[in-house]
C-alpha cells in the first residue's frame, strides 16, 4: 500500500459555520461511509471528487469508484457542470485500470467502453473543458489511436495552453510517431514551465536528443535528471540501456577493432546503472524486465523468468507488460519449455501487436510445431515491418527449403539476406574510411551458405559451388584461442565442394585441391574420434563412447564417398588404373556397394574392352538390388554396344515399365531404338521389289517413327533443355522429309549449348552414372566447352553432332555451301578435341600433380593418363571418317548440280586424302591386267579376303593375301565416282577452257575408275553370293565401269584434237 502523507480535509457542516475535519491517513475502509457524511452534510461535489483521489493514491481504486458514482448520483440537475470533473477522474480511472496487468482483454475492452461513455456525457455537458480533452487523450493512447489522441491533446491546449499534462501527452505521441524534434520541443517547453515536475520531462529530453542521433547529449541529459531526482529509477534505466546498445555494437565479430577493453567498461557501467535504478525502486516494472534481460545473456532463464514475472505484477503500463511477457517467452523458449513460450508470446502479442521480436519467437514456436502456413504468415509480418532484418530473412528461406515446390523462394530470401550483409558491409566501410575489398569478412555465419549450396545444387551447381566456398572460407577461421577451425569436423563441405567443381569446371587442379583437403579431414577426423572412442571405453562412459561411435559411422561413410569421388576425378584424367584400384578397394570394404562395381564394370568395357566382365559386374549389382535402375540402363548400354539390339530394348523397358517411368536416359534410348526401326524399315521398303511387301514395311516404318517421336515429346516434356531427344526429334522429322524445320530444332540445339543457356542432358553411356555429392546423387558430367571435350567421350560433344545435323539439313534443303562450312567447323571441332586429348596423354605432366595423399595406400602405383581409351580412339576415327565422307559427299552433290569442276576437284582431293591417311587402296590384282585372282572370301570379321597369284618376271607365281573390309569399299566406290565424275566435267568443257595436262589427268582418274568399278562389281556379286554386308550396289559398279570404258575412249579422241 503506498505510504499515506499526514492530509487533512475539512467538510463543512450543513447549516452551521462549523467543519468536519477527517484525517485522510484513517479514511474508513468503505468510502460508503464518507459517502453517507456528504450526503448528509450536503457537501459539493468537489468533496466527493477530493476522498476518490485520496482512496486512489492509497491503492484503493474500489473505493475511490463508488465515492466517484455516489458524488455522480447526487449531482443536482440544473448544476451539470459540477459533475464533469467526476466523470473525467472516474474515466481516468477506468483508463488505468484497462492497462492494468490483471486486465483480461473482455475486462480491458469493457473498461474502455466504459470511460468512452463517461467523457462522452462530459463532453454533452461542457465541450471546452480541458481535462475532457486530457482524458479523451489518454483514452486514444489506450485504444492505440495516436492520431485521435494528438488531437485531443491539441485541444485541451488550446483551452489551457499551459497544462503540463497535455504538454506530456503531446511529446509522448510525436514520440511515438518518430517526430522526434518536435516531441523534444514540447518536452523542453514542459521543463520551461515545471523544472522539478514529475514525471521529468528531462528524460523524454534524453530520448529525443538519442533518437536524433546526440548520444553524448542524451546522456547528460538523463545523469541530469538523476540528479534532480536521486530517487528515480527511470534515468539509470534508460543509461543501462544506453550502454548496452553501445557494448552490442563493439562485440560485433564483423567490425571488432580491439574495442573489447571499452566494451567491458560500458558493460560493467550498465550493470552498475540497473543496480542504483533497483536499489532506487525494486518494484519498478523496467527495472527488473531490464534485469532480466541481462540475466537472459548470462544463460539464467530461471531468474530471468522469476525477475519478468515480478514486472508483469507491477506494471502499469502496457508496453511494459508486453515486455514482461517476452521476457518470460524467451526464457521458457531457451529451456525448451515451447508450449508455455507459445502461449506467453501470444499474450505479449496481444498487449502489443507491434512487438516484433515476439512475434518472431512466435513463429519459431509455429516453426516448432510445423505449423508451416502459420509460421510463413508471423514471420512475413514481421518483415513487412522490418525488410532488412537478416534474421527474419534467414527463418523465411528455412521454411521454404522445406516446403514443397517452394525452393526458389528460400533462395530469393537467402540472396536478400546476403545482400543486406553486403549493403552493411559497404556502409561500414564508409562510416570507417576503410577499403571496401574484403565484402567477406563480413559474413561470418556459414549455415546461410550452406543451406543456399545445397538449394543451389538442384538448380545452378556454379553457384552452389559459390556458396559451398564461401562457407568454407568462414569455417576456415580459426576457432577463438585455438589453431583449429570449425571446418575440420566437416569433410563432407570439401567433398562437396570438389563435386560441384567436376560438374563446372575444367580447372583439374583446383578439384584435386578440394578432394585432397577433404580426405585429409576425414582421415584425421576418424583418427581423433577413434581415440575419443577408445578413451570412452576405458572411462566407462556410455554416452561418450555412443556419441563416438556415431561420429566414427558417419566419418566412415563420407570417406567411402570421397573416395568413390576421387576414383571418378581420376577417370576424368585418364588415370583408369588408379581409379579401377579406388573402387575395387570400395567393393573390398562393402561388397554392396553398388555404384562402385557399375564404374568398375564402365571401365571395364570402355577401358579394357572386356564387356563380358562389364556383364558380369553389372548383374552382380543387380543381384544385389534389382531395382537399381542405374545399374539397368547401364546394361542396356552395353548390349545395344554389343549389337544386341533386343537385349538392350529389354534393358531399357524394363525400367520404364518397373522401376523409373520417367527415366530421361531409357526413354531417349527407346527412342532411338524405334528411330533406328523406322530407317531400317524405310530402307527396306526402298529395296523390297514386291508392292505389297514394301508397302508394309513403309507402314511399319511409319509406326516406328511415330513411336520415336513419342519418347522423344515425353523427354522434352520432362526436361527441356535434353539435346538427344531433340537431336532425335529432328532427325524423324528429317527422316519423315520435313527437313527445313528439322534444321531449324537443330540449330536452336546447337545455340543454346553455344550460349550456355544451361547444360543440354545428353543421355551418353560413357557418363550417366551417379556422382555423390556427400550422400546425395547428382547428375553426370557432359561437357560441352572445347576444353571439356579433352575429356569427354565423342558422344557427350553437344555442339559436335548438333553441327553435324545442320549440315545434314543443309544437303536436304539444297544449300551445299553452308553444308559444306558446318561440316568443316564440325571436323575442325573433332580434330582438336582428339588432338587435346592425344597431347594430354602424351604429355605426363600429370604424374606428380594429381596424388591424393590420404588414399594412396589404397590405389599406389603411378598415374599415367589415358584419357583416350582404344574404344574412344576407334570411335573418333570412325566419326571423323564419317564426316569427312559426308564432307565429301556435299562437295560431290554440289559440283553435280552446279557443273562446277573446280568443286569437284576439291571433293576428289579430300577423298583421295582420305584414302591416304587411312590406306585404303584397290588391291594388286585389280590395278594388274596379268594377275589372276581366286574367287574366296571370309567374313570371320566382316572384312573381305582375297587371294592372289601374281605373275612377276622368270614365269613365278606368288601369292598375296589382301583383306578389305566393307567400309573401305564404299570409300573405294566414291573414290572411283569422283574420279569419274571429274573426267566427264574434263571430257564436257570447251576446248578453250581446258589444257591438254587436264585430259591427262582426266585420262589418269577414268584408268582408275574403271579398275576400281571393274574390282567393286566382281567382288560385290561375290559378297552378295555369300550374303555378306554390301554397303554399295553390285549393279551400278558394273554400270559404271562400262561407262568408264566408253569415256577412255571420248578422253583418247579430246586428247588427239587437243594436241
Amino acid at each position: 500500500m503506498a505510504t499515506v502523507e499526514a492530509r487533512v480535509i475539512e467538510v463543512p457542516i450543513d447549516n452551521s459555520n462549523d467543519v468536519l475535519e477527517i484525517d485522510c491517513s484513517q479514511l474508513p475502509s468503505h468510502a460508503a461511509e464518507i459517502c453517507d457524511i456528504l450526503e448528509n452534510e450536503g457537501s459539493a461535489l468537489r468533496f466527493y471528487q477530493l476522498f476518490a483521489l485520496e482512496y486512489y493514491k492509497q491503492g484503493h481504486v474500489e473505493e475511490a469508484v463508488v465515492a466517484l458514482k455516489r458524488g455522480m448520483a447526487n449531482a443536482k440537475a440544473n448544476d451539470q457542470t459540477a459533475k464533469v470533473p467526476l466523470l473525467n477522474l472516474l474515466a481516468s480511472i477506468y483508463v488505468q485500470k484497462a492497462k492494468s496487468s490483471a486486465a483480461t482483454t473482455g475486462d480491458r475492452s469493457l473498461m474502455l467502453e466504459m470511460a468512452t461513455a463517461l467523457l462522452t456525457e462530459a463532453g454533452r455537458i461542457d465541450r471546452s473543458e480541458a481535462n475532457t480533452h486530457l482524458v479523451g487523450g489518454m483514452l486514444d493512447l489506450a485504444k492505440r489511436l495516436p492520431d485521435a489522441a494528438l488531437r485531443h491533446f491539441d485541444a485541451a491546449l488550446k483551452a489551457a495552453p499551459r497544462s503540463v499534462a497535455a504538454l506530456l501527452g503531446k511529446a509522448r505521441v510525436l514520440f511515438s510517431k518518430h517526430r522526434y524534434q518536435h516531441a523534444l520541443e514540447v518536452y523542453q517547453q514542459v521543463l520551461t514551465l515545471r523544472p522539478t515536475g514529475r514525471p521529468d520531462p528531462r528524460i523524454g529530453i534524453g530520448l529525443c536528443l538519442h533518437r536524433l542521433g546526440h548520444p553524448a547529449d542524451a546522456r547528460r541529459a538523463l545523469r541530469r535528471a538523476a540528479e534532480v531526482d536521486p530517487a528515480a529509477a527511470a534515468p539509470h534505466i534508460l543509461l543501462a540501456t544506453m550502454d548496452l546498445n553501445d557494448v552490442k555494437r563493439m562485440l560485433d565479430p564483423r567490425i571488432a577493432d580491439g574495442a573489447t577493453q571499452r566494451a567491458e567498461e560500458l558493460l560493467h557501467s550498465a550493470m552498475a546503472q540497473l543496480h542504483r535504478a533497483y536499489e532506487r525502486q525494486p518494484e519498478c516494472a523496467a527495472t527488473l524486465v531490464r534485469l532480466a534481460d541481462r540475466l537472459f545473456f548470462q544463460s539464467n532463464y530461471d531468474g530471468a523468468r522469476a525477475l519478468a514475472e515480478r514486472a508483469l505484477k507491477s506494471a502499469d503500463t502496457m508496453g511494459i507488460q508486453a515486455e514482461a511477457h517476452y521476457q518470460i517467452a524467451r526464457a521458457y523458449h531457451a529451456s525448451k519449455r515451447f508450449d508455455v513460450a507459445y502461449d506467453a508470446y501470444q499474450k505479449c502479442l496481444g498487449i502489443n501487436e507491434k512487438h516484433h521480436l515476439a512475434r518472431y519467437g512466435l513463429g519459431q514456436m509455429q516453426l516448432h510445431r510445423t505449423d508451416m502456413s502459420s509460421a510463413e504468415a508471423t514471420f512475413q509480418r514481421v518483415l513487412d515491418h522490418h525488410p532488412r532484418c537478416v534474421e527474419v530473412l534467414r527463418a523465411l528461406g528455412y521454411l521454404h527449403a522445406r516446403l514443397p515446390n517452394t525452393k526458389a523462394k528460400a533462395l530469393e530470401y537467402y540472396e536478400r539476406e546476403m545482400q543486406v550483409l553486403a549493403d552493411e558491409a559497404v556502409e561500414h566501410a564508409k562510416r570507417t574510411g576503410q577499403p571496401a575489398d574484403d565484402i567477406g569478412a563480413w559474413f561470418v555465419d556459414a549455415n546461410l551458405f550452406l543451406e543456399s549450396g545445397l538449394l543451389y545444387e538442384a538448380s545452378n551447381a556454379k553457384k552452389a559451388c559459390r556458396a559451398y566456398s564461401m562457407a568454407a572460407d568462414i569455417l576456415q577461421r580459426p576457432l577463438p584461442n585455438s589453431t583449429e577451425c570449425a571446418g575440420d569436423a566437416i569433410p563432407e563441405l570439401w567433398n562437396n565442394l570438389g563435386a560441384l567443381s567436376y560438374l563446372t569446371s575444367d580447372d583439374d587442379s583446383a578439384i584435386f585441391s578440394e578432394y585432397s583437403q577433404a580426405a585429409l579431414k576425414c582421415t584425421k577426423a576418424l583418427a581423433d574420434a577413434r581415440v575419443r572412442l577408445a578413451d570412452a571405453r576405458k572411462g566407462a562412459t556410455p554416452a561418450a563412447a555412443s556419441k563416438a561411435a556415431s561420429e566414427i559411422q558417419r566419418l566412415e561413410c563420407t570417406l567411402a564417398t570421397i573416395t568413390y569421388n576421387v576414383a571418378r576425378f581420376y577417370e576424368r584424367c585418364g588415370f583408369w588404373d588408379k581409379a579401377e584400384a579406388l573402387y575395387n578397394s570400395l567393393v573390398a570394404d562393402a561388397p554392396t556397394y553398388i555404384d562402385a562395381k557399375l564404374r568398375l564394370a564402365h571401365i571395364a568395357f570402355s577401358f579394357h574392352g572386356n564387356s563380358e566382365r562389364a556383364l558380369e559386374l553389372i548383374s552382380q549389382a543387380i543381384g544385389i538390388d534389382s531395382k537399381q535402375s542405374s545399374a539397368w540402363l547401364m546394361r542396356g548400354n552395353v548390349e545395344l554396344q554389343r549389337k544386341s539390339v533386343q537385349d538392350a530394348r529389354r534393358a531399357f523397358e524394363h525400367v520404364l515399365k518397373d522401376l523409373a517411368k520417367h527415366d530421361i536416359y531409357a526413354l531417349c534410348s527407346l527412342g532411338n531404338y524405334h528411330l533406328a526401326a523406322g530407317k531400317s524399315d524405310n530402307s527396306r521398303a526402298d529395296n523390297e521389289a514386291n508392292p505389297a511387301a514394301a508397302k508394309k514395311a513403309k507402314e511399319m516404318s511409319a509406326q516406328s517413327y511415330k513411336r520415336a517421336l513419342e519418347f522423344f515429346d515425353k523427354c522434352l516434356q520432362l526436361d527441356e533443355n535434353c539435346a538427344a531427344a531433340a537431336h532425335g526429334m529432328a532427325i524423324a522429322m528429317a527422316e519423315r522429309g520435313n527437313a527445313g524445320d528439322a534444321r531449324q530444332v537443330f540449330q536452336d540445339v546447337r545455340d543454346a549449348a553455344t550460349a550456355g543457356l544451361g547444360p543440354p542432358t545428353l543421355c551418353n553411356p560413357a557418363s550417366e552414372l551417379v556422382f555423390k555429392i556427400a550422400k546425395q546423387q547428382s547428375a553426370s558430367v557432359d561437357g560441352s566447352g572445347v576444353s571439356l571435350l579433352a575429356r569427354s567421350p565423342v558422344g557427350c560433344d553437344v555442339l559436335l553432332w548438333s553441327g553435324i545435323n545442320v549440315a545434314h539439313s543443309y544437303v536436304e534443303v539444297g544449300n551445299y555451301r553452308q553444308a559444306v562450312l558446318a561440316y568443316e567447323a564440325s571436323l575442325r571441332r573433332l580434330q582438336e578435341a582428339t588432338k587435346a586429348m592425344e597431347t594430354a596423354d602424351s604429355s605426363g605432366t600429370d604424374s606428380d600433380r594429381f596424388v591424393v595423399a590420404a588414399l594412396e595406400a589404397k590405389c599406389g602405383g603411378s598415374l599415367t593418363a589415358t584419357r583416350l581409351t582404344d574404344a574412344e580412339r576407334a570411335e573418333r576415327r570412325r566419326v571423323e571418317r564419317d564426316l569427312r565422307l559426308y564432307l565429301i559427299r556435299a562437295l560431290y552433290i554440289q559440283a553435280k548440280a552446279t557443273k562446277d569442276i573446280d568443286i569437284m576437284r576439291t571433293a576428289l582431293s579430300h577423298i583421295q586424302s582420305l584414302c591416304a591417311d587411312e590406306n585404303i587402296k584397290l588391291p594388286e590384282s585389280a590395278l594388274k591386267p596379268d594377275t589372276a585372282t581366286k574367287e574366296t572370301a571370309d567374313d570371320a570379321d566382316g572384312d573381305v579376303e582375297m587371294t592372289e597369284d601374281v605373275v612377276e618376271s622368270g614365269s613365278e607365281k606368288k601369292s598375296l593375301q589382301v583383306r578389305i573390309s566393307p567400309d573401305d569399299c564404299l570409300v573405294l566406290f566414291d573414290l572411283a565416282l569422283i574420279e569419274q565424275s571429274v573426267a566427264q566435267l574434263v571430257s564436257e568443257q570447251p576446248e578453250s577452257q581446258r589444257t591438254l595436262q587436264d585430259l591427262t589427268a582426266a585420262a589418269t582418274f577414268i584408268a582408275h575408275s574403271e579398275a576400281a568399278f571393274t574390282f567393286l562389281a566382281k567382288w560385290g556379286k561375290v559378297l552378295q553370293k555369300k550374303k555378306q554386308k554390301l554397303l554399295f550396289s553390285a549393279r551400278l559398279a558394273t554400270e559404271r565401269a562400262g561407262y568408264s570404258k566408253s569415256l577412255v575412249t571420248k578422253l583418247t579422241r579430246k586428247q588427239q584434237e587437243q594436241e
